[in-house]
């Protein structure tokens, strides 16, 4: 009688063994989770620019995996070794300042993972002396909102029946201009630098006047 209840014993053993303990399925084990997508590479489209003096280009980072994937949570911040040929913006947006060329470099960080591009600019012809910025006549914005005129160059504001104002920041600013309508209103630069301009009427209407 011992003998059988030992045999039967060991054998009930051996069928829980095979079986996972009985609690995990055939499949050995619970499955690992797949390890979270990383921030190997940085991408910059376009690569390489080429404008003209006052010509805008929009620059557009992304982060990606290993496997090329794009992956997201990752900051951008944008800088020029040559701002008097080619500035950019927080956000990327490259404006050909003078006849000359220019690197953006770009990084993207994640974390602890920092990865940065360099962005190759090319600028060509001569500034505009006269620009007109149109301030919306349906809608509460500037167009364009960034602009590079010559030294004594001239931008006009062009205002259709909503009223907007123009108020300048920046040492060697022209005077605002008041809340105006289906009029024209011109400002003179005699002085380097990078103005903003601002509608105190209307939140986020915004712009740029660079004078290199």
């Amino acid at each position: 009688m011992l003998v059988r209840r030992t045999m039967l014993m060991s054998g009930a053993a051996l069928f829980l063994a095979a079986c996972g303990g009985g609690g995990s399925g055939g499949n050995g084990g619970p499955t690992e989770p797949p390890a979270s997508a990383t921030f190997d590479n940085l991408t910059v489209t376009p690569s390489t620019v080429t404008l003209a003096v006052g010509q805008a280009q929009a620059l557009t980072a992304t982060g990606r995996s290993s496997s090329g994937t794009p992956i997201g949570g990752v900051s951008f911040a944008y800088a020029s070794d040559n701002p008097a040929v080619a500035s950019v913006s927080s956000s990327g947006n490259v404006v050909g300042a003078s006849v000359g060329t220019a690197t953006i470099t770009v990084t993207g960080t994640l974390g602890s993972v920092t990865r940065s591009v360099g962005v190759g600019v090319t600028v060509s012809g001569s500034l505009p002396s006269a620009v007109t910025v149109v301030a919306g006549a349906t809608t509460n914005d500037f167009t364009p909102a960034n602009v590079v005129i010559a030294r004594g160059g001239t931008v006009t504001w062009a205002f259709g029946a909503l009223v907007h104002n123009v108020n300048f920041q920046g040492t060697g600013a022209p005077a605002a201009i008041p809340n105006t309508s289906n009029a024209s209103v011109s400002r003179t630069f005699n002085t380097a630098g990078t103005f903003d301009f601002f509608c105190s009427l209307h939140s986020g209407m915004s712009g740029t006047v660079q004078v290199p």
